[in-house]
């Protein structure tokens, strides 16, 4: 295998229990679209012969034996691990992947790469730069680093490591915090290719993508330095459905972006937000907990986000990032759907008081209602009524609400917590109209009890695709195709269950 010959390559690793489940694997894995596969001998259960599982697989093969000690499950004696991989060096393989401690017990042979790799599952070292130069120095046909990111800047300390590079190099992160990294390590980085599941019993490899996501969701193969990248920014994340549209969108348009889940704690986003300048991010979601420090940090914010006070959006401009909110736009489109009347005069009562608070608050005083503030934090809620000029219900007190329109705009009842309600089911009637900002599950135990009482009931799923159109055209300036979105938040959300 010669590394020129493979750019935005998708490696599939492969870890089976029997020689048979993984000559298996491999082979339906290069018919769905891999590039190369990673066999991990160090899952096999059975004796196997190296050779006869090499000649079965019908393209290119990357050996690796993990030792315990360096995240795998070889727990047998290192002669037997050597010999193993020196047999795969010359019977066939395309590439092997040995750690610098044994480097020395594998030649160069013209017909094999030799993969000199490092991982380390706590932390990313600070003096990970030296120990590149170390690595180096082994003269390996290429050097692969794997870290945990417990930050966002150690992501960015990772891909780094390409500007000084003599040889070869895949580094990367890993954990959610570190995802990014791997795909930014293709699009600006040039890293020859990518590490994906494709096996159940894959463990101790975190945050490593899943194959058939990265088919289905990312372009890899187009990924280049003049890709834009976007993308979302909130805790959790890993529900998040923005990569899955956005990037459908791009593909449906022929728009050379990608769009990726940023993991960002509330004591990182500054930091994060900062670090992730020398990618460039052009563009991101935002997302809980973050749309207020949104407003903090942008240059420049539109009226409505200055009002509203948080913002889901954030544009790079020529000196900074232009803030904005199209939660309101979706908020109200999503209602205004539904009932095809005008909200003037309409009684209604906003659960929460986060960012989605303040925009349902704003949007829909301004569209005319008659808006209530209630959340758990009753000195947040007050905070928020102030602002906007607005009442206040005390938590305790908001089943006295009997009638109008019930906006949920916490994050109670989304997945993986699907049977919270922040409203109990007994207090619904006939004459609510509940409108959930939860899109994930489409229909959460809150809607699930209101349409059983009798009330009209709202999905944030609407609003999701509303809000996301309107992030769309301010990040790339073209209209978004409204049913590829729909159509792609309802499929990942039927489908996967998630």
């Amino acid at each position: 295998m010669k590394l020129n010959e493979l750019r935005n390559g998708v490696c599939a690793v492969i870890a089976e229990k029997t020689g048979s489940q993984m000559v298996q694997s491999c082979n339906h894995a290069f018919n769905l679209g891999a590039h190369l596969v990673e066999l991990r001998l160090d899952f096999l259960e059975e004796e196997f012969s190296i050779a006869e599982v090499l000649k079965n697989i019908s393209g290119p093969t990357l050996v690796t034996i993990r030792r315990k000690s360096d995240g795998g499950l070889w727990e047998k004696d290192e002669h037997s691990r050597i010999k193993i991989l020196q047999l795969a060096q010359y019977s066939g393989a395309h590439a092997i992947d040995v750690e610098a401690d044994c480097f020395h017990h594998f030649p160069a042979n013209g017909d094999c790469l030799r993969i000199l790799s490092y991982h380390n599952f706590t932390q990313t070292p600070d003096d990970i730069s030296l120990l590149h130069k170390a690595f180096e120095a082994h003269r390996p046909e290429l050097v692969k680093i794997a870290c945990f990111a417990n930050n966002n800047s150690d992501s960015v300390r990772i891909l780094d490591l390409y500007q000084h590079a003599k040889l070869p190099l895949i580094a990367f992160c890993m954990g959610t915090i570190g995802f990014p990294s791997r795909i930014l390590a293709l699009a600006k980085k040039q890293s020859p290719w990518m590490y994906t599941n494709f096996s159940d019993n894959l463990v101790n490899a975190p945050g490593i993508p899943i194959f058939k996501d990265v088919h289905s969701i990312y372009d890899i193969k187009n990924l280049s330095h003049e890709t834009k990248v976007f993308g979302v920014v909130g805790d959790p994340i890993g529900h998040s459905l923005s990569p899955a549209i956005h990037n459908a969108c791009y593909k449906e348009l022929g728009y050379n972006g990608v769009y990726l889940p940023f993991h960002l704690s509330a004591t990182d986003f500054f930091a994060a937000i900062e670090a992730y300048q020398s990618i460039p991010v052009m563009g991101y979601s935002v997302t809980i907990p973050h749309k207020e420090k949104a407003y903090q940090f942008a240059t420049t914010s539109s009226d409505l986000v200055k009002e509203i006070g948080a913002a889901n959006t954030l544009v790079k401009t020529s000196n900074g990032f232009h803030a904005e909110n199209t939660d309101a736009t979706g908020i109200i489109a999503a209602i205004k759907n539904k009932l095809g009347e005008s909200l003037d005069k309409r009684e209604a009562l906003i659960l929460g008081a986060g960012g989605v608070s303040r925009a349902a608050v704003f949007a829909l005083k301004k569209a005319g209602c008659n808006v209530k503030v209630c959340n758990r934090s009753a000195e947040r809620a007050e905070k928020l009524a102030s602002d906007a000029g607005v009442a206040t219900i005390p938590w305790n007190q908001r089943h006295d609400c009997k009638s109008g329109l019930l906006v949920n705009c916490t994050s109670v009842g989304m997945h993986p917590n699907e049977n919270d309600s922040p409203w109990d089911s007994n207090y619904f009637t006939k004459d609510h109209i509940a409108f959930d900002t939860v899109y994930n599950p489409i229909e959460t135990r809150f809607l699930r009890d209101a349409a059983q009482a009798g009330a009209i009931v709202i999905d944030g799923v609407e609003m999701f695709v509303c809000q996301a159109a309107a992030q769309f055209n301010l990040f790339t300036s073209f209209n978004a195709p409204l049913d590829v979105m729909r159509k792609t938040v309802l499929e990942k959300l039927r489908r996967n269950k998630i």
